[in-house]
């Protein structure tokens, strides 16, 4: 299974350790990005369920979409507007969500014994566990530093599991 999938985590873990290091580079400014992203994005996303709301054609929807429209504006207004606030909110959830990757690695880890690269996978969910108890307990105070000071280590980590799981990978069988 792993064998079709080689050259993609061989590609994906280049990629993903490239992002990496420049997260760690400059980590303000990643974290900076990464909060004006979800403000433009939440934005751009309310204008076109206003505008599906307005020149739509499915007549019992147009309110509802109108009103959630609405809600997104308002809400990438305000995440546009309180960066610092966005960037503690993200880093709350990038904490979460490197615990709970942590804890799924290892198990899965576990269930790809057969492959020479499964050991990756466990360092790597070893790796997400510590980071997101590490990022937990520097919120909120450090959050503009640590977003991307982490996710760029968390990147690395990652970039290198899929690298030395492609690595591995039997090379797919000549067709």
């Amino acid at each position: 299974m792993l064998s079709q999938s080689r050259g993609w985590l061989i590609f994906g873990g280049f990629l993903s350790i490239l992002v990496g290091f420049v997260a760690m580079g400059s980590p303000y400014v990643f974290s900076f990005v990464i909060a004006q992203f979800l403000g433009i994005f939440v934005l751009i996303t309310g204008a076109i369920s206003i505008l599906l709301a307005i020149f739509g054609k499915h007549t019992p929807h147009r309110i509802l979409e109108g009103v959630v429209g609405l809600i997104r504006v308002a809400a990438g207004v305000v995440l546009l507007n309180y960066i610092t606030s966005t960037v503690a909110f993200i880093t709350l959830i990038f904490a979460i969500f490197l615990a709970v990757e942590g804890v799924l690695l290892v198990l899965g880890s576990i269930q790809l014994r057969a492959n020479a690269g499964w050991i990756w996978i466990l360092i790597n969910g070893i790796a997400s566990l510590l980071l997101g108890i590490l990022v937990f307990n520097r919120w909120p105070g450090d959050s503009m530093a640590v977003l991307g000071t982490f996710f760029g280590i968390f990147s690395i980590f990652s970039g290198m599991s899929r690298l030395m799981l492609g690595v591995y990978a039997p090379k797919p069988a000549a067709a």
